[in-house]
């Protein structure tokens, strides 16, 4: 399903979370700058020669009056009471000193950006994010497993704002940007970046990241997070898929093991495994459909509801039990039954659900 919002929203660029606090930063900046200035003064002091105090002339000139002429000099304040009056020293001062000054101004206005600027600017950023967020996706990795994900919600009709993605990786996040999507760079299992996305409110988490344990920490924390979003985990291992519904998932997928299994199939079956791939693919020809029982509907069979007359009902989900198709005959529908049919894919709207 696709929930619509009021407006489009901007292309947000790549979305991280604020740092906690800005004053590791801030400080690494000052100690920098203190430390060019102290360099430059030692360098100065050894050029003193060239130096003139114009205030109290005669004076021998102390490191004290070299060091005030480094600061002065290098932020541009420049009294004139100590200048430089030999070619040597001025060359010193346009060549030497020169792209310190600049390089200076740039690590303060850095700073400025960094600390005030560009924190404001996320946190306005994440909050317009969590406001607009609603019974969207999550996806946890953007891999192969992630693409793939992707492309198929786009081909059931999700729009691209209703998918957010969680990636560590700068390059695959910018690669999900660069898609349209809204992506966050961080960890998945991180408590902060899933409370960040909205993980309270969103329709369902998929979670495939490129190990298996990773995926079990992440299915941890968003089960803490939100017992009742539906979360669904990619397994790489099959020894793994029991631990995942352990940590919290409500349905496991294993595409390594059904990958394994569509090629053997292929080996002594010639036209199954392109049938079951089409399946598979949405538009492809042949779709995988969906449609809940109403409360009116209890007592019927599966073939007697509306817009399934002529339809192939695969089988029908009550609860954790699944009945096939092959004993539907004598199994009466009731309120709340999932019927799972195949139907033409130019017969299916809404991504494949019907009713």
């Amino acid at each position: 399903m696709t929930v619509r919002r009021r407006g489009d929203s901007p292309a947000l660029g790549i979305l991280r979370l604020p740092e906690g606090s800005p004053w590791p930063g801030l400080l690494r900046r000052i100690g920098l700058a203190v430390g060019i200035i102290v360099l430059v003064a030692v360098f100065l002091w050894f050029g003193r020669g060239g130096l003139r105090d114009n205030a109290h002339p005669g004076r021998p000139m102390g490191f004290a009056d070299v060091f005030y002429f480094t600061v002065v000099s290098l932020t541009t304040v420049g009294y004139g009471d100590i200048a430089p009056v030999t070619t040597g020293a001025r060359l010193v001062n346009a060549i030497i000193l020169t792209p310190i000054r600049v390089f200076l101004f740039a690590l303060f206005l850095g700073t400025a950006y960094e600390i005030i600027f560009r924190r404001y600017q996320e946190r306005v950023q994440m909050t317009q994010l969590r406001e607009r967020l609603k019974h969207h996706v999550i996806l946890c990795g953007f891999g192969v497993k992630g693409r793939a994900i992707v492309a198929e919600l786009l081909a059931h009709g999700h729009r691209k704002e209703d998918v957010v993605v969680i990636e560590q990786d700068e390059a695959a996040a910018q690669e999900a940007t660069a898609m349209g999507l809204v992506a966050l760079c961080g960890n998945a299992s991180s408590e902060a970046v899933l409370r960040a996305a909205a993980v309270e409110k969103a329709g369902h988490v998929l979670a495939a990241p490129d190990r298996d344990d990773v995926c079990v920490l992440i299915c941890l924390t968003v089960r803490a997070l939100c017992p009742s979003v539906r979360l669904v985990a990619s397994a790489r291992e099959e020894e793994n898929v029991k631990l995942l519904y352990r940590a919290g998932a409500d349905l496991v997928v294993s595409p390594s093991v059904s990958g394994g299994r569509l090629m053997a199939a292929a080996v002594r079956q010639q036209a199954v495994p392109e049938f079951l791939e089409d399946i598979l693919t949405f538009g492809q020809g042949v779709d995988a459909a969906e449609r809940a029982v109403r409360a009116d509907e209890a007592g019927r069979h599966a073939a007697e509801l509306p817009g399934l007359a002529g339809a192939l009902i695969l089988g029908v989900k009550r609860g954790e039990e699944r009945c096939p198709f092959h004993k539907l005959a004598g199994y009466p529908l009731k309120g709340g039954d999932i019927v799972v049919y195949l139907v033409g894919s130019d017969c299916v709207e809404g991504g494949g659900e019907a009713g």
